[in-house]
């Protein structure tokens, strides 16, 4: 006879639906898993780059896309959700996930340490401060803003590729990486080729 390990959680269902405090134009969910979901929470933050995960307060937070997804035991938090379909969507998509992470849990280094932060202050001491706005930002804080927020990738700004900001740029891609952002392979790289 053949065990067949059931889904660690089988739903996770919508119980509230509100607007979305940080873009008008999206929804925010509030939903409820049918089980506690804080034991494959480091597995997940062993296996998804860019979580915040805090293993005392037992939370995850991840995104997906432009959505920003919270776990806490059996609660689950969507913002920027476009509508209730995409918001269904993406705990479907989250269940499955954490289904996965857990029959994988054995092949998965869990992760139990939380992922640094960098504050805009951090970020928009090492950019040119031109206000340049060829990052599609009126002004670089506000470009500092968005990226320590990840919405926008550090490449955007031009004038960091120029070799006057060359030590200003590699500081911030190390910053980048050791708190757990997406530094472009080609940059992060860079570095390590001046190592040798």
């Amino acid at each position: 006879m053949i065990l067949v390990e059931t889904e660690f959680v089988r739903s996770i269902e919508i119980e509230n639906v509100l607007p979305c405090l940080a873009d008008p134009d999206k929804i925010r969910v509030i939903a409820q898993a049918n089980a506690d979901m804080s034991d494959v929470l480091p597995y997940i933050n062993g296996l998804v780059k860019n979580c915040i995960y805090n293993h005392e307060g037992k939370t995850l937070t991840l995104k997906k896309e432009h959505r920003i997804i919270n776990i806490y035991g059996c609660r689950v938090t969507i913002a920027k959700a476009d509508d209730v379909d995409d918001a269904r969507r993406t705990l479907d998509w989250l269940r499955s996930l954490v289904n996965k992470c857990w029959a994988r849990r054995d092949e998965i280094e869990p992760n139990y340490f939380r992922r640094g932060r960098l504050s805009p202050l951090d970020i928009l001491r090492l950019l040119p401060l031109s206000n340049c706005g060829k990052c599609g930002e009126k002004t670089c804080t506000a470009f500092a803003v968005k990226l320590a927020a990840e919405e926008v990738s550090v490449t955007r700004c031009a004038e960091l590729f120029d070799s006057t900001w060359r030590d200003k740029r590699e500081t911030l891609f190390r910053l980048l990486k050791e708190s757990g952002y997406d530094v472009p392979s080609l940059f992060a790289s860079e570095e390590s080729d001046e190592q040798e």
